[in-house]
C-alpha cells in the first residue's frame, strides 16, 4: 500500500515539475505578469529578452523574492529592470 502512494506521489511531483510549474522560469514569468498590470513595458522588456531575466542572477533573484503587495520592493524590482535592460541594449 505504502508503494503504492510513494509511486503515485513521486508521479503526481514528476508530471508537475516536467510541465513546468514550480520551476523558476515560471515563477519569473507569473511575477512578470502580474507586474505587467502596473507597469506594461514589463512584459514588452520580458518577451523581447526573456533569457537575460532568467539568466542574470541578480534581476532573476530580485524577481523571485518579489513582494507585489509592497510597493516599495516591486518600484525596485521595476526600477532594476530598466537599470539592466538599458545597459543591456548598450551593449
Amino acid at each position: 500500500m505504502f508503494l503504492l502512494f510513494d509511486f503515485m506521489l513521486d508521479f503526481l511531483i514528476g508530471l508537475y515539475v516536467s510541465l513546468g510549474f514550480g520551476t523558476d522560469e515560471y515563477k519569473i514569468n507569473v511575477k512578470i505578469e502580474k507586474l505587467a498590470k502596473d507597469y506594461p513595458e514589463v512584459l514588452d522588456y520580458y518577451q523581447k529578452y526573456q533569457p537575460f531575466f532568467e539568466k542574470d542572477k541578480e534581476l532573476s533573484e530580485a524577481l523571485l523574492r518579489l513582494n507585489l503587495k509592497d510597493s516599495a520592493n516591486t518600484k525596485y524590482v521595476v526600477d532594476l529592470i530598466h537599470i539592466k535592460i538599458s545597459r543591456f541594449e548598450l551593449v
